[in-house]
């Protein structure tokens, strides 16, 4: 027994590769989706090695991996920490009433900006931590595509394979950087509140959307880490990886052409069989035992409750108030609830939910969401029918997304102090059977596709490992001009011999016509 053990073990770790998963901390959803990534390559039997240099320093107390035990935490210097605290403490509340376009989060984007710059300054004051990564001999990288600092990192680890990911559904600049089509005419821009069938001035300003984002957030060059210290194209070295993988899935996302090197995960985090075999403590158990129905009410951990304005917080109180038979489980992260919501007895707040469990559980009939993706993947696994509250970046797509499949009613942020509208879609979403049904549906669909992403991410992350970089997946597209790509040339050459050919016949034919013996006999009059 013990000697089939032992040749096991070798077995293992002769077909075992060696992944460096970097993933700096700076957002709850980001570093989830990053750490189920380690997490599966580590059951699968792999060497993994988890790098999170903290940016906000909140997040280092969070455990987010449970197998991968080689975690290595790297402190933030004075200044990124400010950055980190910056951006925590940004205004993100003016979302609840303004629209959350490319140029109100300008100044988001440049506290990411900073902070990334300054974190690579970090990681140049710290080459003895580098080397010890060096000398584990990595054979694959896996990191954010927009996290500059991975770049420097990988540049100086000299880790020749690389695989950028995702953690929202669609990313244009990867996709321009790989060579994959941007369909601007049906596919919904990254941040587009859009759907797939677009008006004509949608569809304008879907297409103007993409390059002023890259206007915007170009990919910027970094310096090596090591000597000589030369200047390190993304963009280039985004379009040498071997496969990148994204947050999306094929039965959930919105259909669109893609390309080999794209491998699609979106799920990965949300594994089903575990979550459904959670059992929430006596309290939640005791709650969601108060009434027939319970609505979970949460807008993820950026976008606060409590920073909704005032009057919108009494409008959902009250609308909640006329549905006794019903509890609301509401996130909310202050305990001063009396301004707006005193006497309302159907209402539990807590600071702190367990959303997985609670979404699991059969007892809650729906889930009252800001449309983030983790969120959006979590309730269309788990089947729950959904009221959709997209407030800002990528919700707005997210939200379009699932509610195409029928099992969730939209509602504008700008239409929450609208008590009959609240009541409105309280109503259809609580007693219509249709959206339960159709959401069944759909998490279904999800638990049967032919290979489940866990499947997907272990095998191209083991090819990639195995084989490198894959030029044959390389599309020669992306080299092309614009005119090239689009076939302007080629249209241009039809157009001008069509044009030739016309006039050479016009010629031909208006020379035939003269040269034709044509008789015209006198015409004759009858006389008396």
């Amino acid at each position: 027994m013990k000697l089939t053990v032992l040749l096991l073990s070798f077995v293992q770790l002769a077909f075992s590769y060696n992944f460096l998963v970097f993933c700096p901390l700076f957002g709850h959803s980001h570093t989830t989706y990053f750490a189920k990534i380690a997490d599966t390559l580590t059951d699968a039997g792999h060497n993994v090695t988890f790098f999170t240099p903290t940016i906000i320093q909140r997040f280092s107390k969070h455990n987010y991996v449970k197998s991968t035990k080689n975690v290595i935490h790297l402190e933030p210097s004075e200044k990124l920490a400010i950055l980190g605290d910056k951006f925590e403490e940004g205004d993100t509340s003016k979302f609840w009433i303004s629209d959350s376009t490319v140029f109100e989060m300008l100044p988001m984007i440049d506290t990411f900006n900073k902070a990334f710059e300054e974190q690579t300054a970090v990681l140049g004051r710290n080459l003895e931590l580098l080397d010890e990564l060096k000398a584990m001999n990595f054979d694959v990288m896996i990191f954010e595509s927009f996290v500059d600092p991975a770049y420097p990192l990988l540049d100086y680890l000299q880790i020749k394979t690389i695989l950028p990911a995702t953690s929202i559904a669609f990313d244009e600049m990867l996709s321009y950087s790989i060579g994959e089509p941007i369909m601007t005419s049906a596919v919904p821009a990254p941040m587009s509140a859009f759907t797939d069938q677009m008006t004509f001035m949608e569809r304008i300003v879907n297409t103007v959307t993409s390059p002023l984002l890259y206007l915007i957030m170009p990919k910027r060059q970094f310096k090596s880490l090591r000597f000589p210290h030369s200047t390190i194209e993304i963009s280039s070295q985004e379009s040498m990886s071997s496969f990148v993988f994204t947050n999306s899935n094929p039965y959930l996302d919105y259909a669109r052409p893609t390309i080999e090197k794209n491998v699609q995960i979106g799920g990965i985090s949300v594994d089903v069989d575990q979550l459904k075999s959670q059992k929430v403590n006596q309290e939640w158990d005791e709650i969601l035992n108060l009434r027939t129905k319970t609505i979970l009410v949460s807008f993820g951990s950026i976008m606060l409750s409590k920073d909704m304005p005032l009057e919108n917080r009494i409008a959902l109180a009250s609308t909640m108030k006329q549905f006794p038979e019903v509890t609301f489980i509401w996130k909310y992260e202050s305990n001063d609830t009396d301004s707006f919501a005193k006497g309302v007895e159907n209402i539990h707040f807590s600071n702190w939910i367990p959303q997985t469990a609670l979404l699991a559980d059969s007892r809650l009939s729906a889930f009252f969401t800001h449309a983030g993706l983790g969120s959006i993947n979590e309730v269309s696994y788990l089947g729950k029918p959904t009221i959709l509250c997209p407030i800002f970046a990528d919700q707005m797509r997210n939200a379009q997304m699932l509610a195409r499949h029928n099992g969730s009613v939209e509602i504008s942020k700008y239409d929450l102090g609208q008590s009959q509208k609240l009541q409105e879609v309280f109503k259809k979403i609580l007693f219509d059977q249709s959206y339960t049904t159709a959401s069944e549906n759909l998490a279904l669909q999800l638990a049967n596709q032919p290979v489940k992403p866990k499947e997907l991410l272990v095998r191209h992350a083991e090819f990639a490992a195995r084989f490198g970089r894959l030029p044959s997946l390389d599309p020669y597209s992306r080299h092309m001009s614009f005119i090239s790509y689009f076939l302007i040339d080629v249209a241009a050459t039809i157009f001008l011999i069509s044009l030739l050919m016309f006039y050479v016949f016009f010629r031909i034919a208006k020379q035939l016509i003269n040269y034709l013996p044509i008789t015209l006999s006198p015409v004759k009059h009858k006389t008396n």
